[in-house]
């Protein structure tokens, strides 16, 4: 099972989609950037001390960046069970590994791949933004970065990262249902944009299944972010469980 299950999870991780995914992060990141650099050098020769962290920080909250997750999260892993369905490679590795295990495998390196693309484009953003930035800023406040932009976007790091595993299980799921690549990669950002609608236009008092409230809480969950994880997390159980009844039956019955 452990073989079966890395093997999976490095077929995620080295996959084009996986670097794909990390690099357009972090354009959408750069790219929604630049209007705050340009007004705040407007305004001053210099840039806040720790705005390179803040500006990761405040660019997480934006349209284009949070419209982009549950794309993103698409790219690495969720035609996989599809791919190896349409190409035949199941009936080869299928015997060596036993359902349980190629089930496992397949759910495990969907749910990281799928935090892990986001999660990596925004530590990636962030040097980057060290990198570039700092040297722009003014004379350093001791200990404010350390004690409040570094923990805050580690907060955001951790809530995107969930985030994108139940993305990722969304359209790997819904793939495997339908058994088509095309799914596999429209249906996260169908079902975000039918879900902001129906918040934004007819129930606007049910946050709970608002996206972009899951990527940027401005309600109180009970507790707290903690809340929010475990609600993203029991979604992802059922998606995890849906998949794993009906890919079971495909794989014994055929």
């Amino acid at each position: 099972m452990l073989y079966t299950i890395g093997s999976d999870i490095k077929r995620a991780i080295y996959s084009k989609g996986f670097l794909a995914g990390t690099l357009s992060m972090v354009v959408v990141i750069a790219l929604s950037s630049l209007e705050g650099i340009f007004s705040s050098l407007a305004n001053s020769p210099t840039l806040p001390s720790g705005y390179h962290a803040l500006m990761i920080i405040n660019v997480l909250t934006s349209e284009p960046v949070m419209l982009a997750v549950p794309i993103i999260a698409s790219l690495p892993f969720t035609s996989a069970f599809v791919d190896d369905i349409q190409s035949g490679f199941i009936k080869q590795f299928l015997p060596r590994s036993g359902v349980n295990s190629y089930i496992s495998g397949k759910l495990i390196a969907c749910t990281l791949s799928g935090g892990l693309v986001i999660s990596f484009g925004i530590i990636i953003s962030y040097i980057f933004s060290s990198l570039v930035i700092t040297h722009m800023e003014g004379p350093a406040i001791e200990g404010v970065i350390a004690t409040s932009y570094l923990i805050t976007l580690f907060e955001k790091l951790y809530i995107f990262f969930f985030s994108g595993v139940f993305w990722s299980l969304v359209g790997f799921t819904l793939a495997s249902f339908t058994q088509s690549r095309y799914i596999a990669y429209s249906s996260p950002f169908i079902i975000y944009y039918v879900l902001v609608i129906i918040y934004e236009r007819y129930l606007d008092f049910f946050y709970y299944l608002y996206p972009k409230e899951w990527l940027n809480p401005t309600h109180l969950w009970p507790l707290g972010n903690g809340g929010l994880i475990i609600f993203l997390l029991l979604f992802a159980i059922l998606l995890s469980l849906a998949f794993g009844i009906f890919a079971r039956r495909k794989l014994i019955n055929g």
